[in-house]
């Protein structure tokens, strides 16, 4: 009971502040210091009101479609469903340990990755689709035809339909942490561990294998054109084509942990746990490497600005 009562408080204060989100606009979401979700406008500054007191909060992932935000805590087990035009909050509950979320605009549904599984949660948030087993898992789902790619943390990597049954593996990597798809469905693939970076196509066959950038990690591509942005030894932003050159390369952060890139104006947002006051920002950057803004945000884990081309 004493649990039960303790996320009522969150849930209230969220219902009481909904209609202050309004409507989507390319806006940023951000998890800080785990416990607390920022919306960030366009131009850096911060929306007033916040989502508080969700305790180990991992990764919040906006629906761009609909502007609909997937939260993921933890502590809880849980996914929150919310919707900031209506002010519905679902909670999705008996998930293990939620670390990631990749949305798929074209039906709203979550892929949602745990410590044991991925599960893949209905638009509405009310039916869990399929769950595929793997160890630490990410994943990243092509709205194009609902496709995910899923590593497993133990070198696995795997292709699987929108129903989650496996099309092909890809080879096998020692670490695999982070993917990113584009429309075609090729992912990239990035061993932090040991320093590899892999493209592989629809169909498994790798097609880049890249060794000289130390530590990648939060690859995300560019799905205008295809490119990839990666984190190097969580300092360095790095631009790669998709035969893999490097096209562009620049300090980013001090502690960077995660990005997220909006190709309608091709800017990447970045959250760095220390930034400039040591304190944690989130920081906004041109492709060729200006910083437009940065907002010290306390610590932040997570940022998800939304695109889809319908």
């Amino acid at each position: 009971m004493i649990k039960k009562m303790f996320w009522i408080v969150p849930l209230l204060f969220v219902l009481c502040v909904a209609a202050s989100y309004g409507q989507y606009n390319g806006e940023c979401w951000v998890v800080s210091g785990g416990t607390t979700i920022y919306k960030l406008y366009a131009d850096g500054n911060a929306d007033p009101q916040v989502i508080p007191d969700l305790p180990q909060a991992s990764a919040a992932e906006v629906n761009p479609a609909d502007g609909v935000v997937w939260i993921a805590v933890s502590a809880a087990n849980t996914v929150y469903r919310y919707n900031p035009n209506t002010g519905e909050f679902l909670a999705i509950p008996d998930l293990n340990r939620p670390s990631m979320i990749a949305i798929n605009p074209a039906d709203g549904s979550a892929w949602i990755a745990g410590y044991d599984a991925v599960k893949k949660v209905s638009g509405d948030g009310t039916q869990v689709l399929a769950t595929i087993e793997a160890h630490e898992p990410a994943v990243a789902v092509n709205p194009k035809d609902g496709s995910a790619w899923i590593t497993n943390a133990r070198g696995p990597i795997a292709r699987y339909d929108a129903a989650g049954n496996k099309i092909v593996d890809a080879p096998s990597m020692g670490e695999p942490k982070g993917v990113t798809v584009d429309y075609q469905g090729n992912a990239w693939i990035a061993d932090s561990q040991h320093s590899v970076l892999m493209r592989v196509s629809p169909d498994g066959q790798k097609l880049v294998e890249i060794t000289d950038i130390p530590n990648p990690t939060s690859p995300r591509i560019n799905v205008n054109d295809g490119s990839l942005w990666v984190v190097s030894q969580q300092s360095m932003l790095i631009k790669l084509s998709t035969d893999g050159t490097k096209a562009t390369e620049f300090p980013g952060g001090m502690a960077i942990v995660a990005i997220s890139v909006s190709p309608t104006d091709g800017a990447i947002w970045v959250a760095d746990l220390l930034g400039t006051t040591f304190t944690g920002e989130v920081s906004k950057y041109s492709p060729a490497g200006q910083q437009l803004f940065a907002n010290p945000i306390p610590q932040p884990s997570s940022v998800s600005v939304g695109y889809w081309q319908p």
